[in-house]
C-alpha cells in the first residue's frame, strides 16, 4: 500500500489545473488586433491596440483580487534549477502524522526567501495511472498544501504542512511555494485612502478593474500620436474657447487657483495643438465607447433621426435616477474672500457622463450631457438651450435636437419631451410662438413651468464640447479609426453654431461651461464629497465582477468581430446576456446570511453592491422586453428593500414604466402619483400620469430595444435572464438549477 503514492493523499488535497497557477490565470486573454493603419511608419500597430483594447473594454477587467505571488520557484533557489521535495513522518517525533516536507534536491532555501506559516505548497507529485485515466494531466497537476511551519532543524529545506497527509510519498517531486496576498485589495484601499485624504490625484483616482487597460490605451495612443505628422498651419484652437474662462467663477482658495491654472494650460493653443493624453483621459475615451455602443442597440428599431433622438433620451431617463442636486445654472458668484467654499458647495459625486451611466444617476446636466454624447455618436447634432430673460435658477434646462433644419426640445429635469398640439416632440420655433404648449407642463397648484412663449422667443444656446473633445489629439485619432473601430471622440462647435445662427429664436451661441466648472470641481471638492464619491466607486472596485457586468451592461451585443467572420465557429458577442450571469453571481449578490456575517465596512459595500446589481438587472430586463421580470427586479427586489432605498426614485419610475410598457396603465399612474413631495422627478412623473390617463387604451405592449418579448427565453430555462427568485432572505440570489455559471462570463 505504501508504494502507491496516491494512498495516503488526504480528501482535504486539491488537485487544481495548472492554468490556475499563476496569478494572470482569471484575466482575459490579449485583445486581437484590427486591421487598422499600414505598417510601422505611421504607428499602425499602436493604432490596432488601441482600437482593439477599446472594442474590448467588458473583457479587458483585472478580476483577481488575490493574486497568488511566487515566494519559491526554480528560479529563486539556491541553484536556479527545480526543487524536489518527498513527504514523510517528522523524524523529530514520528507519531505517524505524514506532514513532513523535505527539499531533497537540497537548493529549497525556504528560509532564506521568507517562507512564512499560510503559504502554499504546490506539490507536483507524480500521479499514477487510475487518476491519468480520469483525465488528469500529469505534467500540469499540483496539489496546494498550506505550510504550518518550518522545520527549526532545517528551515532552509524542511517544512510541516499543516493537514497531514495519508501516507508517505518517497519519490522526490517538484514543489513551489506560493502566497495568496491581498496586494490587489490593498491598492484599492491604499488609493481610495490616499484620494479621501489628500484629493491625489484630483483627475482619474478610481482604481476601476480596467485600469491597466486603459493605462495601456492611453500609453499607445500617445506611441502613435507622435509617429503622426505635425499640426498643419491652418490647425486653430476653436475660437468659442475664449469666453469659457471668463464665464467661469473666479478663483478665491488655493485649490481652486490650482485648479483654475491647470484648465488655463489645458485650453491653451500648445496644448490643444500638441499635447498629449493625460493618464486620466483614457477614461473620456472609454467614456465615448461606452456612449457609441448604448447608441447603437438603446434605438432598436428606430429608422429616422427623430425615432433615435427620442429613444436615445428614453434611455437616458430611465437609466440615469435623477439626483436632488441645485441647479447647475445657480449662481455660482457667491463665494467670497470670507465664505470661499461657497462655489465649491455644489460640487457632487458625479462630474462626468461615464460616472453618470456607470453609476446611474446624475443631476438634470448629467442627463442632459449624457443625451448629448448619445446623440453625438449618431451624428445628430444638438445644443442645450435656455432663455436669456428670468431667474437662472427656475428656467428649464432644456436640450434642443436638430431634426433637419428644426431644434426639437427634451426636458431632462422632467424626463419628458415637450410636445406640440398633434402629441409630437414641440419644437423651438412651436413653443415660442404658442405659450399654451408650455402651459401644458404646469400642474396645478404644485409646479409652474419655468418658461414662457416669451422667453423662449429669445434664447441662449451653448455648444457641448470638453477640452479633450477641442483637441487635435482626439481629432487625429476619430480620423484614423475606421468600420467598427469608429468612435466619434471630437466635437465640431463651428458646424453646430452655423446651424443655430439661422434659428431667429437663438440670440447667442457659447460653449457650455458644465464640462468645465466640472474639471474644476473634481480638483477642489471636499472631504465630504470625495467621501461620497469613494463610497460611490467601492462596491465596483471590490467586485470586479459587478464593474464587468456594467461594461457589458453598456456595451450590449454585438457581432463577430470582423477579424473572425470567415471562422465557422466563431460567435457574436452577448454582453446583455453575460451582464446577466454575472448581475447574479454570488460575490455580486451575495446572500443577506453572508453580508450579515461580515464586518459592519464590508457589509456596507458588499450590500450597495448587491442593491444596485438588482436594480440594473430590472433596468436590462426592460431593455430585453422581458416586463415581468422587470417588476420583479424593480419591485420586489429593490422598491421594497430597505437596503435599496437610493434606489427608490429610479425603481418607482421604471416600475410605472414596465406597467406601462404591459399596458397597465391603471398601475403605472399609481405610482408615478405616489412619488414622495420631495422626489426629484415628482413634476415630471405627475405630468407623465396625467398624460397615461388622458391616452387612449391600448392592449398591445411597448417593443424592447434590443429585442421583441416574444424572442425571450422563459425565466426557468438555460438562458442568463434573471430568474427573479421568490424571497430575498437568506437564499442566495440566484438558483443555480435555473442559471448558468458566471464562469463563462468572467474569462
Amino acid at each position: 500500500m505504501k508504494n502507491n503514492p496516491w494512498v495516503w493523499i488526504s480528501a482535504v488535497a486539491a488537485v487544481v489545473v495548472a492554468a490556475l497557477i499563476v496569478s494572470s490565470a482569471n484575466r482575459s486573454a490579449p485583445p486581437r488586433g484590427h486591421t487598422l493603419g499600414q505598417g510601422s511608419v505611421d504607428g499602425g500597430a499602436f493604432l490596432r491596440s488601441v482600437a482593439a483594447t477599446l472594442n474590448d473594454l467588458g473583457n479587458n477587467v483585472d478580476l483577481e483580487l488575490q493574486p497568488a505571488q511566487p515566494i519559491l520557484t526554480a528560479s529563486t533557489s539556491s541553484d536556479g534549477k527545480e526543487v524536489l521535495a518527498t513527504v514523510s513522518e517528522n523524524p523529530a517525533s514520528p507519531d505517524g502524522q505524514y506532514n513532513y516536507l523535505l527539499a531533497n534536491s537540497g537548493n529549497a532555501n525556504f528560509y532564506s526567501v521568507g517562507v512564512e506559516p499560510g503559504d502554499i505548497v504546490r506539490y507536483y507529485v507524480n500521479i499514477d495511472e487510475e487518476s491519468a485515466e480520469r483525465g488528469i494531466d500529469q505534467k500540469a497537476a499540483a496539489l496546494e498544501l498550506r505550510v504550518r511551519r518550518l522545520d527549526s532543524r532545517d528551515p532552509e529545506n524542511a517544512l510541516i504542512i499543516e493537514t497531514p497527509l495519508n501516507g508517505p510519498s518517497p519519490v522526490p517531486a517538484r514543489v513551489e511555494i506560493w502566497r495568496y496576498s491581498d496586494k490587489r485589495m490593498d491598492a484599492i484601499r491604499s488609493a481610495l485612502n490616499r484620494y479621501n485624504k489628500l484629493r491625489l490625484p484630483a483627475l482619474g483616482w478610481e482604481p476601476a478593474p480596467d485600469l491597466g487597460a486603459l493605462q495601456q490605451i492611453v500609453e499607445r495612443a500617445n506611441q502613435w500620436f507622435r509617429s503622426r505628422p505635425p499640426a498643419g498651419k491652418d490647425w486653430k484652437r476653436e475660437p468659442l474657447l475664449v469666453g469659457v474662462v471668463a464665464e467661469l467663477p473666479k478663483p478665491t482658495t488655493e485649490p481652486q487657483q490650482r485648479a483654475f491654472a491647470s484648465l488655463e494650460k489645458t485650453l491653451s493653443t500648445e496644448e490643444l495643438r500638441n499635447g498629449v493624453f493625460a493618464d486620466w483621459e483614457g477614461r473620456a475615451l472609454a467614456e465615448a465607447v461606452w456612449a457609441r455602443d448604448v447608441a447603437q442597440w438603446a434605438p432598436g428599431t428606430a429608422d429616422t433621426d427623430e425615432k433615435v433622438a427620442a429613444a436615445l433620451f428614453d434611455w437616458t431617463i430611465r437609466n440615469v435616477q435623477l439626483d436632488t442636486t441645485p441647479s447647475p445654472l445657480a449662481d455660482r458668484s457667491a463665494a467670497t474672500e470670507s465664505k470661499p467654499e461657497a462655489a465649491a458647495e455644489l460640487a457632487d459625486s458625479i462630474h462626468r457622463p461615464w460616472q453618470a451611466m456607470v453609476f446611474g444617476h446624475g443631476s438634470a446636466a448629467h442627463r442632459a450631457w449624457v443625451f448629448v454624447e448619445l446623440l453625438r455618436q449618431q451624428n445628430i447634432a444638438a445644443a442645450i438651450i435656455r432663455p436669456l430673460e428670468g431667474d437662472p435658477a427656475k428656467m428649464p434646462l432644456l436640450v434642443g435636437v436638430f431634426i433637419e433644419d428644426e431644434l426639437q426640445l427634451f426636458d431632462p429635469q422632467l424626463g419628458l419631451p415637450l410636445r406640440n398640439k398633434e402629441g409630437g416632440v414641440a419644437t423651438l420655433a412651436e413653443v415660442s410662438a404658442d405659450d399654451s404648449l408650455l402651459r401644458q407642463f404646469d400642474v396645478d397648484g404644485e409646479y409652474a413651468y419655468g418658461a414662457t412663449a416669451e422667453q423662449m422667443a429669445g434664447v441662449e444656446a451653448f455648444i457641448v464640447a470638453s477640452p479633450l473633445q477641442l483637441a487635435r489629439r482626439t481629432q487625429e485619432l476619430e480620423k484614423a479609426l475606421e468600420g467598427e473601430n469608429f468612435i466619434r471622440l471630437a466635437a465640431d462647435p463651428k458646424a453646430v453654431a452655423d446651424r443655430l445662427a439661422k434659428l431667429p429664436q437663438v440670440k447667442q451661441t457659447k460653449l457650455w461651461t458644465f464640462p468645465y466648472q466640472s474639471y474644476l470641481d473634481e480638483q477642489t471638492i471636499g472631504p465630504n464629497s470625495r467621501e461620497l464619491s469613494i463610497n460611490e466607486f467601492a462596491p465596483l472596485a471590490e467586485r470586479p465582477l459587478l464593474w464587468k457586468g456594467r461594461a457589458l451592461h453598456l456595451q450590449g451585443n454585438k457581432g463577430i468581430r470582423a477579424e473572425e467572420r470567415g471562422d465557422p465557429l466563431a460567435e457574436a458577442r452577448q454582453g446583455h446576456q453575460d451582464a446577466l450571469v454575472l448581475y447574479q453571481d454570488g460575490s455580486v449578490r451575495p446572500a443577506n446570511l453572508k453580508l450579515g456575517a461580515l464586518d459592519e465596512a464590508k457589509r456596507q459595500v458588499y450590500s450597495a453592491g448587491k442593491a444596485a446589481a438588482g436594480y440594473w438587472l430590472g433596468l436590462l430586463s426592460y431593455d430585453r422586453g422581458n416586463y415581468e421580470v422587470a417588476l420583479d427586479w424593480l419591485g420586489t427586489r429593490t422598491l421594497d428593500q430597505k437596503q435599496s432605498s437610493r434606489w427608490a426614485n429610479g425603481a418607482r419610475y421604471n416600475l410605472a414604466r414596465t406597467h406601462e410598457a404591459l399596458g397597465n396603465n391603471e398601475e403605472a399612474v399609481k405610482l408615478l402619483q405616489s412619488d414622495p413631495k420631495d422626489a426629484p422627478q415628482r413634476h415630471g412623473n405627475l405630468l407623465r400620469a396625467k398624460q397615461l390617463v388622458a391616452a387612449p387604451a391600448t392592449d398591445e405592449p411597448a417593443e424592447a430595444a434590443d429585442e421583441k418579448p416574444n424572442a425571450e427565453p422563459a425565466a426557468d430555462s438555460d438562458s442568463p435572464e434573471p430568474t427573479a427568485p421568490a424571497a430575498d432572505s437568506s437564499e442566495a440570489a440566484t438558483s443555480p438549477a435555473s442559471e448558468p455559471s458566471a464562469d463563462a462570463a468572467a474569462k
